[in-house]
């Protein structure tokens, strides 16, 4: 029976440490969303939907106050609208109690709030930033059009909050302080570009993404650690009792020639006994 050595036991188990360490790498790398991730999904832009096509085409019109994009980034026209869409809910659309229409206004109304309380995005505060008013305009539309606008908002939400891997930096001071036309924004520079529609410096951004290829880095090694010691504790002390059953019988196998060797030496003298006992009697 042919022994196995340590090195050969490493180098043929050594294939299902790597299969584990595989597995774990998707793992490591995946981002575990947060509240703010799954606040908003599209179940909610399919009630939207299926309430705005129950809205007349033509008919009775609303006046309504909402904001208007112009140049605002997606993060400061998100969160400067966002109040605008629960206003309008709770001023012109009332339904039966009970209805699908009904049901998906309320559901949009906790979505707000929730995202509000969750802090997803912090509330206007004047005190730390210009009212949005400059961009503030009064429409006087058909239901269907401003749901339309507030379907707009609702999806950029939902892309922002879903491709961002970073926190996203709701401080819009300067772009609600500011009403220039869209063509002085050629004078910005590519990093107030990437803030606005990002809302996070790229520096800011590339330090953020090396931590946190570091931590991925320290946590799968401390995986691949833990799992290796483990696995070599288990493996060691299936090759301890391989070793000692070996050696058990090893020993049984010795045991049993020294017997036979014993018998021999029995069986030789008894011979012997035997050959000079006829000796003696032949020569009496």
């Amino acid at each position: 029976m042919n022994n196995p050595t340590p090195l050969h036991f490493y180098r043929t188990k050594g294939k299902n440490v790597c299969v584990l360490m595989l597995l774990c790498v998707p793992l490591s790398m995946m981002d575990i969303p947060g509240p703010c991730k799954h606040a908003i999904t599209m179940d909610h832009l399919l009630q939207l939907k299926q309430l705005i096509s129950n809205q007349l085409r033509t008919g009775c019109s609303i006046t309504y106050t909402f904001i208007e994009r112009k140049h605002l980034s997606v993060v400061c026209y998100v969160k400067a609208a966002l109040p605008r869409v629960l206003e309008l809910f709770n001023v012109h659309f009332k339904y039966v109690r009970g209805s699908g229409s009904a049901q998906a206004v309320v559901s949009i109304q906790n979505l707000i709030l929730n995202i509000y309380s969750q802090h997803c995005i912090p509330s206007l505060d004047e005190q730390l930033e210009e009212d949005p008013v400059a961009f503030e305009r009064q429409y006087n539309e058909s239901p269907l059009q401003a749901l339309q606008r507030v379907e707009e908002v609702l999806s950029l939400y939902l892309h922002l909050i879903t491709t961002t891997n970073t926190p996203v930096n709701w401080t819009c001071e300067q772009e609600y302080s500011s009403n220039l036309p869209p063509t002085a924004t050629q004078l910005t520079t590519s990093t107030e570009v990437a803030v606005g529609l990002f809302g996070q410096d790229p520096q800011e951004s590339f330090s953020d993404d090396f931590y946190r290829l570091g931590f991925i880095v320290v946590s799968i090694c401390g995986g691949f650690l833990i799992v290796l010691t483990a696995y070599c504790l288990l493996e060691r002390k299936k090759l301890q009792r391989q070793l000692y059953r070996t050696r058990i019988s090893s020993d049984w196998g010795l045991q049993v020639v020294e017997n036979f060797e014993i018998q021999e030496e029995v069986y030789q003298m008894n011979d012997r006994r035997t050959q000079l006992g006829s000796h003696l009697s032949t020569a009496f």
